[in-house]
């Protein structure tokens, strides 16, 4: 079916991917669905959920924290998101790099991820007007080098050890945890579009500090089995070097369908980042918060 946001006889335009709502939005996100308990408990559980994540490239986690855990989370973000807006006086600069909208100190994806502290870096627009800025959304890298106690929580929500097994199983390759975000998203419209994060074997995993069940919230998007279709990225790529778009945008999608991952506080999503995906756009009022943790070679 072709989509209703795509252009497929204007051959100029990017063709984006069908959004699932409704009813097939919830019987496709049901059909990747597992309790964490129960992979807690069921190696044959596990099992399954790892091929599903090999053949999908999607799965999404039920209630893998408990609404305390999060609550103390998010207790620790707003005391941070005051410290930060305190800067002068609160010592934040001592134990975090800060980058505010008129107040950069570190720049580029690599220096933050390779930082010996955590960075609290607020996205803003790109100086050359490009879109998919993420403007007005807050990065924070390394959170758990933040305090011990936020250091134990962000261990206790994330399961490393067993999300680590599912993975590994999933593309039977050892996987480490290179970095560790807290996304807080407040109102953000300006999003990237359907893209990958590069080639290499590389997983994220989302931990949902906050109800999202709404387009307006700006929920994670995944366009399902896209990890493993090499039409749609061969397309992609020769009409990106033709149009001068980036290497790793998926522009050709126009016969695909995208997945709006709606969730409770509490659950997780784990993506191959080789797949098409992106946060889609916010309303105004929307909020959103996701711990984040990525696992790569």
């Amino acid at each position: 079916m072709p989509s209703a946001t795509s252009t497929p006889t204007d051959a100029a335009q990017p063709r984006l991917p069908e959004l699932l709502q409704g009813n097939l939005r919830e019987q496709e996100s049901n059909s990747i669905t597992f309790n964490f308990s129960d992979l807690v408990r069921s190696k044959r559980c596990l099992l399954k959920a790892a091929w599903t994540l090999n053949r999908q490239g999607i799965i999404r986690l039920r209630q893998v924290a408990s609404a305390d855990l999060i609550e103390a989370v998010n207790a620790q973000i707003s005391q941070l998101l005051d410290d930060a807006t305190h800067y002068k006086t609160s010592g934040i600069d001592d134990i975090a790099y800060l980058n505010l909208p008129n107040r950069r100190v570190l720049k580029g994806y690599n220096t933050f991820v390779d930082a010996d502290r955590a960075v609290i870096n607020h996205r803003v627009e790109r100086p050359d007007g490009r879109s998919g800025s993420d403007a007005g959304m807050i990065d924070i890298f390394h959170p758990e080098r933040l305090s011990d106690e936020m250091k134990r929580l962000i261990n206790e929500c994330l399961q490393e050890r067993l999300i680590r097994r599912v993975i590994m199983i999933s593309c039977l390759t050892p996987m480490r945890v290179k970095c560790r975000n807290i996304y807080l998203n407040r109102g953000v419209k300006d999003t990237r579009s359907y893209h990958c994060d590069g080639r290499s074997l590389k997983f994220k995993s989302f931990l949902f500090l906050s109800n999202i069940d709404s387009l307006d919230i700006g929920p994670y998007c995944y366009v399902k089995t896209s990890h493993r279709n090499r039409r749609s990225w061969k397309l992609s790529r020769a009409f990106n070097e033709e149009h001068g778009i980036g290497m790793y945008e998926y522009s050709q999608l126009g016969d695909c369908q995208a997945l709006p991952m709606f969730a409770a506080a509490g659950d997780m999503v784990i993506s191959s980042q080789r797949g098409a995906h992106r946060g889609h756009p916010q309303h105004t009022d929307a909020q959103r918060a996701v711990l984040v943790n990525m696992y790569q070679r």
